[in-house]
């Protein structure tokens, strides 16, 4: 892609010989001396840097810096002059200005400042576009994705978040229950009240009751002071209450009055206290069968499962894991501070082809020791930790002697791969989770030419 860069000064030399330097560095460069048609041409044009001289006839640069950010305050700026003191850098860079030049210009000086300032301004909008905030199509309130089956998600959020319905989300640890839930309260009415999220697997049976529902002093022992419980904290907005198959019955009783009669009872109290809250809960067990067991209250699930959001699993949406990928790389070298690196393709192939029993949650955990373990600018296989991978269960159906060599064992394992293929390298390099290439190097080495056209023979003997 070429950066189109817009030069405004009064003097003409000046304009030409940086046009032909930044021509040569492969920008598109456009000039005037006008800050009439500079507005205009910003107007027009997708202009991504500006080079303004400070000092102009007509106007002075800083003016028209005010001028350029009102029309696109996105537009990065470097403001270069002859006539620089220190109280116009400031004045400059207090305004956003993305740099200061002195003239006459260091022209090696000059190229190394705006290749910085394109890069920021390259990584901005890339971060933009991976957040959705430009095209809206990859990013829904925080969650990622582009597949069909989330841009379903999408629009059930929508439509939900429109009514006050209670909400039970499923899905595997790790597919997001959290942000989905954050998404259907920032789209709701309730959007500028509170928002709740309690994870009820990580608080011990006993105090549940009173994390929940809150107590009055004296309630127990050690409770010598009143404390509010989540619900009343959440009043007028959302609480999300996640793992909800881990609470006692005792709980499970309090919660059925709330959603029936919206009153809640705080330990040691004799009196109800009205609440409006909209409860969304999580869990990534199956309650029919905590239900069937005699564990969850069968009227609860009810109530709590008016509306049901399925979340899939990531090995169902795996269309999403490249954009994910991409988008973690990004953040998540901005987090640690190191330089953003790219991710080959045979490690992303590998990353689609892994089954991610942790789901998104994993996926993230896998990148950042990607970008923290491997040496150079680009993501290996190698520095790729699949703690679960798939392979295991073709390799176990091999039946390979304890004797065999390595050879052998990987000479076989093709073998294996090609026969239940049926002669397919694309469809034998995926069971054994290579690419198609790796496969032929590899029917090459071990002289296997003979059992890829299986398939074919079969069709001509038909």
């Amino acid at each position: 892609m070429k950066y189109n860069i817009l030069i405004i000064d009064d003097n003409i030399s000046t304009l030409k010989v940086i046009k032909a330097i930044l021509e040569q560095e492969g920008y598109e460069v456009f000039i005037t001396d006008d800050p009439i048609t500079c507005i205009n041409l910003i107007k027009k044009m997708d202009i991504n840097l500006c080079l303004l001289d400070l000092k102009m006839p007509k106007i002075d640069g800083l003016t028209l810096y005010k001028k350029i950010k009102e029309i696109n305050s996105e537009i990065p700026v470097i403001i270069m002059t002859a006539y620089g003191t220190i109280e116009s850098a400031v004045e400059a860079m207090k305004l956003g200005v993305e740099n200061y030049l002195q003239k006459p210009l260091n022209y090696e000086e000059l190229k190394l400042t705006i290749s910085k300032v394109i890069e920021k301004y390259k990584f901005k909008k890339e971060i933009e576009i991976l957040k959705g905030h430009r095209e809206g199509k990859y990013v829904f309130e925080n969650m990622i994705g582009s597949s069909k089956k989330m841009r379903d998600i999408f629009n059930k959020i929508i439509s939900i978040a429109k009514t006050d319905s209670t909400v039970l989300i499923t899905g595997e640890s790790g597919t997001g229950k959290e942000m989905a839930a954050r998404a259907i309260h920032n789209l709701s009415k309730r959007k500028n009240n509170k928002m709740v999220c309690i994870n009820l697997a990580a608080i011990p049976d006993g105090l549940q009751e009173s994390e929940l529902f809150g107590y009055e002093k004296g309630a127990f022992t050690g409770a010598v002071s009143s404390k509010k419980g989540k619900f009343e904290i959440a009043n007028n907005g959302t609480i999300f209450l996640d793992e909800i198959g881990n609470t006692n019955y005792r709980v499970q009783a309090k919660l059925l009055r709330i959603l029936e009669e919206k009153k809640i009872e705080p330990l040691g109290s004799n009196t109800s206290r009205d609440i409006d809250v909209r409860i969304i809960s999580a869990t990534n067990s199956d309650l029919k069968k905590e239900v069937q067991k005699g564990t969850f209250r069968e009227d609860l699930y009810y109530r709590l499962n008016v509306i049901n959001l399925h979340l899939p699993p990531l090995r169902e949406r795996k269309a999403d894991i490249p954009l994910l990928v991409n988008y973690f790389i990004k953040e998540l070298s901005l987090k640690n501070d190191i330089p953003e690196k790219t991710i080959s393709d045979s490690a992303m192939e590998k990353l689609i082809q892994y089954n991610w029993p942790g789901n998104i949650r994993e996926l993230r955990n896998v990148i950042e020791e990607a970008l923290v373990v491997s040496s150079g600018p680009i993501i290996e296989v190698d520095n790729l930790n699949l703690y679960f991978d798939n392979k295991n269960s073709i390799i176990s159906s091999l039946n390979i002697p304890d004797e065999m060599g390595l050879y052998d064992i990987e000479k076989q394992s093709i073998i294996n791969a090609l026969i239940k293929s049926n002669g397919n390298q694309t469809k034998a390099a995926k069971l054994l989770g290579i690419s198609r290439k790796v496969i032929m190097n590899k029917i090459k080495k071990y002289n296997l030419e003979k059992i890829v056209p299986i398939r074919t023979k079969k069709k001509k003997m038909s």
